[in-house]
């Protein structure tokens, strides 16, 4: 997949940019504030049908509006272009339009322009809350399988369900036991199909990601991957999910919320036999975290016959020099890549080391100049 071009319509400070983007790397670079990030996040709902910054479509209208719009034209493996329109107004809210019509639910764009995000906020995923994990692992999943983001979807709201009961119990001291037992069940059967899934995504996913840190660390380094669940799997998942919710049962009531599940599971991160969120170092955790992502790609790609997309968020300021040129040349081969990085920085042809590259430089909202040199020597963005 290829983004060929996109418009921007109201959108954060753009107020109409227009950009053409190379099949290769695509840089956006300017001065903190001036709407590089914006352009991914806009990539991000052509791709997603939402922002991955995780913010409310009402806060994304330019200052002093109400409404934006992104219209891009996207290209498949397959070579075949289709066009997309994301509009939001406040009387309507957000609607997505694929090739003039309109596509009622999110789950039927998710996965259709894959993609794989790598931003600031993603470095919290070695080292910070089982939630980060579990997000990444939907999302992956959600992208590659309609049915997974169904029963994920259908798990969400029976946890929704089940803690309003179970919170209105704790609160007002009684209990219908009846709705109780109904969104129990719900609970259990989508919680089962997630929990099944999602570790054999581990399974699955393990090699890949080996492969992909064994690219990026010369060192004899072992990374792994383990699926931990909130309770006891080894034996038939909904039997042992439906006992731990019976042992529960009395912590539940007096929590108000539902306390087993796969909304409390989570995946070890291990290096050397140990637990990456307590032993790596800085460099580990960051490079731990790129091989993740590549290793996205290559299951993307092969689990749905599509080439994703990478958009890397300000990456360069988490990366020392060596490290970043790695990065790019890695990503570089795979597909089309957009990356963000302030002025100041300075592309090599080292740390390039292809000729498919386009510099797009954002000033105040605006594309204010492109260059799609082949031969670079040194080229240092200062504006």
């Amino acid at each position: 997949m290829k983004v060929r071009k996109i418009q921007l319509t109201n959108f954060r400070n753009h107020a109409d940019s227009s950009l053409e983007f190379t099949g290769g790397i695509n840089i956006i670079t300017g001065a903190n504030a001036q709407g590089k990030t914006s352009i991914l996040e806009a990539l991000s709902y052509v791709c997603l049908t939402k922002s991955f910054l995780q913010q409310s479509d009402v806060t994304v209208p330019r200052f002093g509006g109400e409404h934006f719009g992104v219209d891009a034209a996207v290209e498949t493996d397959r070579n075949i272009v289709n066009r997309v329109r994301v509009v939001y107004e406040p009387a309507t809210g957000k609607k997505y339009f694929l090739d003039s019509n309109e596509v009622k639910k999110s789950a039927d764009v998710i996965g259709l322009f894959p993609v794989v995000v790598l931003a600031p906020g993603d470095f919290a995923l070695t080292g910070g809350s089982p939630s980060e994990r579990r997000k990444f692992a939907d999302m992956v999943l959600s992208q590659v399988s309609r049915s997974y983001l169904e029963e994920l979807t259908e798990y969400r709201r029976a946890l929704k369900q089940r803690n309003k009961i179970l919170l209105d119990a704790k609160l007002n001291g009684s209990i219908d036991s009846n709705m109780l037992s109904a969104w129990t069940d719900a609970l259990v059967a989508h919680g089962t199909a997630v929990v099944s899934r999602r570790r054999r995504f581990v399974d699955e996913f393990h090699e890949t990601f080996a492969a992909s840190y064994r690219s990026l660390v010369e060192s004899g380094e072992l990374p792994a991957l383990r699926y931990e669940p909130s309770f006891d799997a080894n034996g038939d998942i909904e039997s042992e999910f439906r006992k731990a919710l019976r042992n529960l049962a009395k912590a539940e009531r007096a929590r108000g919320a539902s306390l087993a599940g796969p909304h409390r599971d989570d995946i070890g991160f291990i290096l050397n036999d140990l637990p990456i969120r307590e032993f790596a170092s800085q460099g580990q955790h960051k490079t731990f975290l790129v091989a993740l992502k590549i290793a996205e790609f290559h299951y993307i790609k092969a689990m749905l016959g599509e080439t994703p997309a990478m958009l890397l968020d300000d990456v360069m300021a988490e990366l020392d020099y060596g490290r970043a040129t790695r990065v790019i040349q890695k990503v570089s081969g795979l597909g089309q890549t957009f990356l963000t990085a302030t002025d100041m920085l300075s592309f090599d042809e080292k740390m390039l080391d292809m000729h498919d590259a386009r510099f797009h430089f954002v000033k105040e909202g605006n594309v204010v100049c492109e260059n799609g040199s082949a031969n670079l020597q040194t080229l240092s963005v200062r504006q």
